[in-house]
């Protein structure tokens, strides 16, 4: 408010991250129509009280600077430094938080600026109040390894962790002072192990087939990009490309530049590069040139790509090079803000295939299983390099809750049976649609959506299921639009957000679908049970730091924020572990939690005893040794088992995975002839944390017969003699 009054004479103008070159006004993109329209309209007028004027629009109040003629509307607004334009076309000269015209950006690499801004966060750590910092969006800075050195040097004793979402192998900037990430790609390689590779694949034929949709992911993501380019970021790809129009020939037109501007960016392979001087690093150098590759293959050779080239590698003349490091950093603060829109809030909407593998940090080269060999390499890299990384499986930003996914994975294991159950659904719910336009409304693809959603979000008791039916209702609204093609957040679509909601809405009172859908649904969601059990043993016990999302203790059955951000019970959770902890382990107790797993208590028991495990026996998990473990026998490549050493002591891990064909839970004598080979040095005698039992591995092998007779999944401790 203050800089709007003041303009640049505002102490707070340093601040934000605003162009003062163009007329010396803030463009405020918020008008639903021209300004002149606008006034013409009588939609802005003047507001004055006893000490000050505003300016009003609707429901938006802006401050007028000292001295202004109030008599007359139009002449009171050429007097501030602001001017008010249509959000559609404003030719914006202030950074923004991705599309959000109101939340400015704010100006981190000034050392002025950064100390200000953290002198609270300087005194939480100072007074023990804190002693880790989680820094989101780290991609929307102007330079991110500058900042990130300057807050390890404020702050030496505390532990960072970057909210940075690596796409595909990328890695972390090994520059940046940080002990790692906040764990999206843990989740999508945890995810992608309880994924049959076979039935994504029938999954992904039958998707097309259903659909009508023959676009592979890669395809999708980067015609999503393109659409939010056009109508999210147009004022941002006309600046950069009058910025770029200062290393190429007059011949070159700006419409020319903006579009390779545009191709290029949604050809990114990832979400932006870190070049702060003339040198480029083989990293950033090998990402641009994939870039570069993927948009002379969709749009050919063109000038304009070759002049953006050249800019982007910083190979201009020493005179320019200046100016071109500036717009090349502007430019990264560009890519990042497109792909997190383009991919995250579009592409995950629009491919269905299945839903489970759409999350934060998919990688956009397409959507794939992870073997056991590929997360033990995995968690060893994991372990070289980042220990201390955040072990996520749900965030405030995930796309469903974690128990959602586990449920959906179930799917590629019994993919004939679900392509079947589609299928059928379909045809007994045609009567249910609308008709729009000659078109049958939902589309075919947001059917699959709802079907999906429907299976791995379907409540547990009945009683939730009025509730669930309302959530729901709210989750494809929110869905559709992020997906932008039958409706949007910027052009609603009413009629069809009706066919949608209305179409869902009768599934719940359609006796003949409920009857078909529910056995299924309860046979999946039990199959789940163990997916999610070796879930949350794999996040406590694997390299790095468990992050548990707030109610994930129970069964986690949320949708996309604001449902995964409804209030939780807290003092729920707290009876119930209460009344846990104050149980010995036993094979009865775990009996009776997994036989009653429809309440969660069995999940919440499993997260306890591994976390008090591992605080019992930090050093074994902060500094041991990572140590992939042989599977012999018949179902070897259903089970990754690990151990974690630290000198004298042990712990194994042993998870099951795609076992929906050998029963729900797969218990006992099912993996009679299946075994995990120990190293020679391992100890012989064991005990497993979850049921207290004893076991020996006298040749040092464990038999899973014995280790999975009570419980589906597995944690062993060393026996001290």
């Amino acid at each position: 408010s203050d800089v709007l009054a003041n303009g640049r004479e505002s102490r707070w103008a340093v601040f934000f991250d605003i162009d003062w070159s163009a007329g010396g006004k803030i463009v405020l993109p918020v008008l639903d129509r021209s300004l002149r329209d606008a006034l013409d309209a009588g939609e802005l007028r003047i507001e004055t009280d006893e000490s000050t004027s505003s300016l009003r629009y609707h429901d938006q109040t802006f401050p007028l600077r000292a001295g202004t003629h109030t008599s007359d509307v139009e002449r009171a607004l050429s007097e501030q430094h602001y001017t008010l334009a249509y959000w559609r076309e404003a030719p914006l000269n202030y950074r923004r938080f991705f599309d959000v015209g109101d939340l400015v950006g704010v100006r981190q690499e000034d050392e002025d600026v950064f100390q200000a801004i953290h002198a609270l966060v300087l005194q939480l750590v100072e007074s023990g109040t804190v002693s880790g910092l989680r820094v989101d969006h780290i991609d929307g800075l102007f330079d991110p390894a500058q900042y990130l050195a300057r807050l390890a040097n404020l702050v030496p004793t505390a532990n960072l962790i970057v909210e940075k979402v690596l796409a595909g192998e990328e890695r972390l900037p090994e520059v940046w002072p940080v002990a790692g990430t906040t764990g999206y790609e843990f989740l999508n390689a945890v995810n992608g192990l309880f994924v049959e590779p076979e039935g994504l694949d029938v999954l992904q034929g039958a998707y097309a087939e259903f659909t009508g949709r023959r676009r592979s992911f890669p395809d999708v993501v980067f015609d999503s990009k393109q659409q939010v380019v056009r109508d999210l970021f147009p004022a941002e790809l006309r600046g950069l490309a009058r910025e770029l129009a200062a290393f190429a020939s007059p011949e070159v037109s700006l419409e020319e530049l903006a579009d390779v501007l545009g191709v290029v960016a949604a050809a990114f392979p990832v979400y932006r590069t870190y070049i702060s001087e003339p040198e480029v690093s083989p990293r950033d150098r090998n990402v641009i040139e994939q870039a570069f590759s993927e948009a002379r293959r969709r749009i050919g050779g063109k000038d304009a790509l070759d002049i953006l080239e050249h800019v982007l590698l910083v190979d201009v003349p020493a005179e320019q090079r200046e100016a071109c490091l500036r717009f090349v950093m502007r430019w990264q603060q560009f890519t990042g803000p497109l792909a997190a829109k383009g991919l995250e809030d579009t592409a995950l909407y629009r491919y269905n295939a299945l839903l489970s593998m759409n999350e934060v940090g998919a990688d956009p080269g397409g959507l794939r299983a992870v073997s056991p060999v590929a997360l033990h390499e995995f968690n060893i890299r994991r372990q070289e390099h980042t220990p201390h990384s955040l072990n996520a499986t749900a965030t405030h930003d995930t796309k469903r809750g974690e128990d959602v996914r586990a449920r959906l994975n179930v799917l590629s294991e019994l993919a004939d049976e679900w392509v079947e159950h589609q299928r059928r659904w379909s045809e007994l719910n045609s009567g249910l649609k609308t008709s729009l336009h000659g078109e049958h409304s939902p589309s075919a693809n947001d059917e699959t959506l709802i079907y999906q959603t429907l299976v791995g979000a379907w409540p547990l008791s009945q009683a939730d299921v009025p509730g669930f039916r309302e959530r729901l209702r709210s989750y494809l609204i929110k869905a559709a639009r992020e997906a932008k093609e039958r409706t949007s957040w910027l052009d609603p679509n009413n009629e069809y957000e009706s066919a949608l909601t209305g179409f869902a809405n009768a599934l719940f009172d359609s006796r003949a679908f409920l009857d078909d859908f529910l056995p299924f649904q309860r046979r999946v969601a039990k199959h789940a049970v163990t997916n999610s059990l070796a879930q949350v043993v794999l996040k406590i016990a694997s390299p790095g730091v468990p992050d548990i999302y707030q109610g994930t203790e129970l069964w986690d059955l949320s949708l996309v924020d604001p449902d995964n951000r409804r209030p939780v019970d807290f003092a729920k959770r707290a009876r119930l572990l209460d009344e846990i902890s104050q149980s010995e382990p036993s094979i009865e107790l775990a009996q009776e939690l997994l036989s009653n797993w429809q309440e969660g208590r069995i999940k919440l028991y499993i997260t306890h005893k591994c976390l008090s495990f591992r605080r019992a026996n930090a050093a074994l998990f902060s500094e041991g040794d990572y140590v992939a473990l042989e599977v012999v026998g018949r179902h070897a490549e259903r089970v990754l088992a690990f151990a974690r050493r630290n000198e004298d002591t042990w712990a194994v891990a042993v998870i099951p995975r795609l076992v929906a064909g050998l029963g729900s839970p797969p218990l006992g004598d099912v993996w009679r002839d299946t075994s995990v080979v120990l190293p020679d040095t391992a100890p012989k005698r064991w005990s497993n944390v979850f049921t207290g039992e004893l076991l020996t591995a006298p040749n040092g092998v464990i038999s899973l017969a014995n280790t999975f007779a009570v419980l589906p999944i597995s944690l062993l401790a060393t026996v001290q003699t």
